[in-house]
């Protein structure tokens, strides 16, 4: 599970195809280990369109994660699959895709231990800071949240919502195995240094968690 962790790249909704790709390269070349290709927003056709591009454009092996269609992960040949809080049960995922790894977005200390329990292979926890997407479901419920899910539950966990280098020392110290970032790294005029000072401020912290 290492090449996933600690720098998790969520795409985002409003950016055509093409530019997007070459920001996720740079962003890639400055320190993000993982991509998760998101499109809730468009087409099927989008989403799969930007995957495959994506698949043929990042390194051999580097984890690609495609959000919720399983059809377009395993098509572009993708290392895993990301599903949201209220995912169908994941053994029938397991069932018809054995060697993808497969994440689950979680909200609560309840809905990571059901994760767990149906074989999730990591959870990505938030959100831990305030962040306007996320406005409309209330107050995040912050670091204190993601501590209880890193304690209670044995898989690894990315924070996500609102991370920045300012609250990165405060997501290490609650156990988490690293973060997940959409705007912090999208609409950034120079995306590779933006995910180097990331990882940077992360590496300072210590030593690299399974």
């Amino acid at each position: 599970m290492s090449p996933l962790f600690p720098l998790m790249y969520v795409t985002p909704e409003d950016i055509p195809v093409k530019p997007l790709v070459q920001r996720a390269l740079e962003a890639v070349a400055g320190g993000v280990t993982s991509i998760q290709v998101r499109r809730k927003g468009g087409s099927a056709k989008e989403l799969f369109d930007l995957a495959i591009l994506l698949a043929e454009s990042l390194p051999s092996g580097f984890p690609l994660i495609v959000n919720s269609r399983l059809d377009v992960a395993l098509e572009a040949g993708a290392w895993g699959l990301h599903l949201p809080d209220d995912h169908i049960p994941l053994p029938f995922f397991r069932d018809r895709a054995p060697n993808l790894r497969l994440g689950v977005s979680c909200h609560s200390l309840e809905s990571a231990r059901k994760a767990f329990s149906e074989g999730a292979d990591y959870l990505v926890a938030g959100p831990v800071f305030d962040t306007p997407s996320k406005r409309s479901y209330g107050p995040p419920p912050g670091p204190a949240f993601l501590g209880k899910v890193t304690k209670f539950v044995p898989l690894p966990v990315l924070a996500i919502g609102g991370v920045t280098e300012e609250g990165i020392p405060e997501v290490w110290r609650s156990g988490a195995s690293g973060f997940a970032v959409m705007g912090a790294l999208a609409y950034e005029e120079d995306t590779r240094s933006r995910a180097f000072s990331l990882r940077k401020c992360w590496s300072r912290q210590g030593d690299v968690r399974p």
